[in-house]
């Protein structure tokens, strides 16, 4: 690793070995394992690719290894939006093999990521909740900032530009194997009533993101179908 610029930031060259070094692949199954959820396109439930888990884990070690590595298409469903009545948001499912992978490269990433995001920052955040963010907003109050700006952006994680996404993680890490396999999990796809649609543009939600975890009946929505 080098500093960059004049702030010193730390650019991480190698790391690719690190996503796929076997106890990271063990420590990233455990995760998605404990957060359980639906299974993708290809059929496989949590308990099905833990009853093979030393082979996943050895495939998984050996194509990301060798290069090999390609993520399947996400399997699209749509929950209900909380308290918007007729609406949906859509959701990609990744499959379980991909999803210990995606579980892995966060391992990594988020040390070199974290430190970067603003203190008044909690949403997908390591040891943060939506708890922490309103006591948050409360001493503001208490402090004598009154203003409430409740935003919001329409269509946020289906209009990510991939491109922009590679560059600033490139601020930050140089591994070009890295950078080729998060550009190859935005664009895998998404497969949606038997037919398989490409992603010019935008991330899933349902993979590593929470949402699906933490609202019981999204869950149970997904869990069925």
């Amino acid at each position: 690793m080098e500093a960059i610029g004049a702030t010193r930031k730390i650019k991480v060259h190698s790391l690719i070995d690190k996503v796929y070094h076997p106890t990271n692949l063990k420590r990233a199954w455990d995760k998605v394992k404990e957060n359980d959820g639906a299974g993708g396109v290809d059929g496989i439930s949590i308990q099905e690719f833990g009853a093979a888990r030393d082979e996943n884990l050895e495939k998984l070690h050996e194509e990301l290894k060798t290069g090999t590595y390609w993520p399947q298409p996400v399997r699209r469903v749509h929950i209900p939006k909380r308290g918007k009545a007729g609406e949906t948001r859509p959701l990609g499912i990744p499959a379980i093999f991909d999803r210990v992978c995606q579980q892995a490269l966060n391992n990594r990433l988020e040390p070199i990521f974290e430190p970067m995001f603003n203190e008044c920052s909690f949403a997908y955040r390591p040891g943060r909740s939506t708890h922490d963010a309103m006591r948050k907003i409360w001493r503001e109050i208490m402090s004598g900032n009154n203003w409430i700006v409740d935003a919001d952006l329409r269509d946020c994680f289906g209009s990510v530009d991939h491109d922009k996404v590679i560059d600033m993680v490139a601020e930050r890490v140089s591994d070009g194997r890295v950078l080729k396999l998060i550009r190859q999990m935005l664009k895998a796809g998404y497969e949606e009533q038997g037919r398989r649609y490409a992603t010019p543009s935008g991330t899933p939600q349902g993979g590593l993101c929470k949402a699906s975890h933490k609202e019981p009946y999204a869950k149970k929505k997904i869990m069925q179908s």
